[in-house]
């Protein structure tokens, strides 16, 4: 799977279009393809409770409140306990 610099725990956000790359020190775009062997930073779109129902818009399906949550599939999930690696 090819991830994107913004979806690596290597990446340093600077501005919503470029940031540094932690292991180089250099500057990268957020959304160029990240080197193999970065680490995929845990996000709703990675999660296996993820519904997507629109263009970065989704509902949390592990969430016990009814109607579900609305969740943002670039939203970081670090603390979340419901978190699924798909």
């Amino acid at each position: 799977m090819k991830l994107e610099y913004r979806d690596t725990r290597e990446f340093i956000p600077v501005d919503v279009d470029k940031g540094i790359d932690r292991l180089t020190g250099e500057f990268v775009q957020a959304d160029a393809e990240a080197p193999k062997g970065y680490t995929q930073l845990p996000k709703c779109k990675f999660c296996a409770n993820y519904v997507e129902e629109a263009s970065f818009k989704g509902i949390c399906g592990a969430s016990t409140q009814e109607p579900k949550f609305m969740a943002y599939g670039d939203m970081t999930a670090i603390t979340c306990e419901m978190f699924e690696a798909k």
